[in-house]
């Protein structure tokens, strides 16, 4: 495993510290980047991309299920559904511009006649922005792209706005964000050093209601990448049908994170209760986590934020370095060997 490089320890807590502030510029940028569709409507919308780019489409189909028109489906893969056409939105999002998943996919939903919007700070697809006349939100480049949540979330919501598909409170919430954030930083960071006492050195398992998937996918990228470890996530009420089951052979060496939100169903809160008592039972802490803000998206984004300092915290004391990705470069090179 690599070892700590001071620089980029300090790069990635400037990075953690800053995501108020980066906050405040994306809603800036998304102000100054009108999406016009011309009064066209689609069917359903597709939101390409991967890792940390992707991760804002798996939160925002989620979070929009309940409030869409139509389906908005997340897309992490070469490919592209056999639905997607002219009455489909595609929001493309690659912080790099270059990500081959992502480039594949929508070119395959170019030759469908899919309407375009991307979201990027450059690289090839900024360049076919241009070639295709296709509407973008521009976002500053040269980080590491799970840092630069802020920017591709907010703009994916921004073009779904534009499209109708999102509703007014919710997207009036994001101008409100970066305040929220600044004011509740330090009980952020607080919240974040007491998890990482207890879960330090044990197995981390992530579970929250189905609506929140998205939200725990994030928190388990940031562990895997920021602080180089495995852990796995699942959701209520499906684990009841599985997972459960496993923790038969639960034991002191796992600790559960039970994200928690206003907006979990009733039966699943139910479930929950009950299933932590198993945890429980088998040696296991549990730790209800839960969100802080007047609304969803200032909870949810508080949330995101204590799961970024936890990662950054636990890659402290493990002494590893946060920014380096070793093994996806060394799949990079590989794959770029091979036509």
């Amino acid at each position: 495993m690599e070892r700590i490089n001071p620089i980029e320890m300090e790069q990635m807590r400037a990075l953690i510290t800053a995501f108020p502030g980066q906050m405040q510029r994306a809603w800036e940028i998304v102000q100054g980047t009108p999406i016009d569709f011309g009064g066209w409507t689609p069917k359903q919308a597709l939101i390409l991309g991967m890792g940390g780019s992707g991760i804002s489409g798996v939160i925002a189909s989620k979070m929009l299920a309940d409030a869409s028109p139509i389906p908005i489906q997340a897309n992490s893969d070469y490919g592209v559904p056999a639905w997607t056409g002219e009455e489909t939105l595609v929001v493309a999002c690659s912080y790099s511009g270059n990500t081959e998943e992502t480039l594949m996919a929508l070119n395959s939903a170019r030759e469908r006649g899919a309407r375009v919007v991307a979201i990027t700070s450059g690289g090839q697809l900024g360049e076919w922005c241009d070639q295709y006349d296709w509407p973008s939100v521009r976002i500053p480049g040269g980080e590491p792209p799970r840092s630069q949540f802020g920017y591709a979330f907010t703009s994916v919501m921004h073009v779904l706005y534009a499209a109708g598909l999102v509703p007014e409170a919710t997207y009036e919430s994001f101008g409100h964000v970066a305040e929220h954030l600044l004011s509740n930083q330090t009980n952020a960071m607080e919240r974040a050093e007491a998890l990482a006492n207890l879960v330090e050195g044990r197995s981390v398992l992530l579970y929250a209601d189905a609506a929140q998937e998205g939200l725990i996918i994030r928190w388990r990228q940031q562990l895997n990448e920021n602080s180089k470890l495995l852990c796995s996530h699942h959701v209520f009420p499906e684990m009841n049908h599985n997972e459960l089951v496993g923790w038969e052979g639960g034991d002191e060496t796992y600790v559960a994170l039970m994200l928690q939100t206003p907006e979990d169903h009733p039966r699943t809160r139910i479930r929950m209760d009950v299933c932590m008592e198993i945890f429980q039972a088998q040696g296991a802490d549990v730790v209800v986590v839960e969100g802080d803000g007047e609304n969803g998206i200032l909870r949810f984004f508080d949330l995101v934020h204590v799961g970024d300092w936890l990662s950054l915290l636990l890659a402290e004391r493990s002494q590893v370095d946060p920014v380096d990705i070793k093994n996806i470069d060394h799949l990079k090179d590989a794959l770029s060997k091979i036509p």
